[in-house]
């Protein structure tokens, strides 16, 4: 049952365009916004031009306004950090093709506080949605699960949106296909030689996370360099991945390149949402049409980039993203099984 609270403080407006197409679309945004997952603002987009936006920004449940804004200028700014967000992931897109894993499907925004999401729901539209953490992180990595329920209820969102025009999901996360069954990090859950490259105390910590159901390829960074790379990507079940045209080789060189725009990426995206929510941002995840790609911020001028190939095992390549840096920076409290 909905809380009466939310659905008297919902906020909804729509562009001075508005046409028939907009009403299951809001009404599905709206119902997101009243089951009470923590998610507090959402928008859409077409061409980077807001369509609609609903808000619960006048609820006790959304965070406290940054510098002490008012409710009508904190609408605004989310709305223009939606704009820029749809900007950022439409250059993503571009930018992305050079891996051969398609078009960006899904940019995920962890801070110490906030989920910020921005899904293409197809051509030029974009939905963006603003969630808060059920508490703020405290550890040196950020941890996924904390944002868990924001993210399957956004991408049910994106789902469902697609849904109305008969498209097919797209399994942003590999929530449909991965379900609850994941098991932690071990390294005896790969039985395969990994490719390393860089320092060996840190290369060899990454092969541990490496395996066919999880990530596939690992880099570790620092002060603008990469201190230690590995992965498994000539593993017999990878093979589906490459082709005549896409190659190890190739892929390595790619990543490498990414990995490095990610680090500006991440400054840039902090920049855009520093009016809307607070703290920089700690994680980003890529979702492509074949895989994702992951930034984790370790520390100052230090990250971990990761890439799952395999759609299937998205979530669990994050949360294994997140294993490997809590081990890397000495704050793993985990033993895994």
């Amino acid at each position: 049952m909905t809380d009466p609270q939310l659905t008297e403080a919902l906020e909804e407006e729509s562009a001075e365009q508005d046409v028939p197409a907009f009403r299951k679309k809001r009404k599905l945004c709206r119902e997101l916004l009243l089951g009470g997952t923590g998610i507090y603002h959402i928008a859409f987009y077409t061409g980077g031009v807001l369509d609609f936006s609903l808000d619960l920004l006048g609820h006790p449940s959304a965070p406290a306004a940054i510098d002490e804004a008012e409710p009508g200028q904190r609408r605004e700014a989310h709305r223009r950090a939606g704009a820029q967000l749809v900007y950022r992931a439409a250059d993503l897109s571009q930018r992305v093709w050079e891996l051969q894993c398609g078009g960006l499907v899904r940019l995920a925004v962890q801070t110490r506080t906030d989920l910020v999401f921005c899904y293409r729901v197809i051509g030029g539209e974009h939905v963006v949605g603003f969630g808060a953490l059920p508490s703020p992180t405290t550890g040196a990595v950020a941890d996924p699960t904390q944002a868990s329920e924001i993210d399957r209820a956004a991408a049910q969102l994106a789902t469902a949106l697609r849904q109305l025009v008969r498209l097919p999901s797209q399994n942003p996360g590999g929530w449909q296909t991965a379900g609850d069954a994941q098991v932690p990090v071990s390294s005896s859950t790969v039985d395969f030689e990994a490719y390393t490259a860089g320092l060996p105390e840190s290369s060899g910590l990454l092969t541990t996370a490496l395996r066919p159901a999880g990530l596939h390829y690992l880099s570790h960074h620092r002060a603008g360099e990469q201190t230690a790379a590995a992965d498994i990507l000539r593993h017999p079940d990878l093979e589906p991945f490459f082709s005549r045209g896409v190659t190890v080789a190739g892929r390595r060189a790619r990543y490498e390149r990414l990995a490095g725009d990610l680090s500006l990426l991440s400054l840039q995206v902090s920049r855009d949402l520093r009016r809307t929510v607070s703290g920089e941002v700690d994680r980003l995840v890529l979702d492509l049409e074949i895989g994702a790609v992951f930034y984790y911020l370790l520390g100052p001028e230090e990250y971990l980039f990761g890439v799952a190939l395999d759609q299937d095992w998205v979530t669990q390549a994050d949360l294994d993203m997140s294993a490997v840096g809590r081990r890397l920076t000495g704050t793993d409290t985990q033993t895994s099984t």
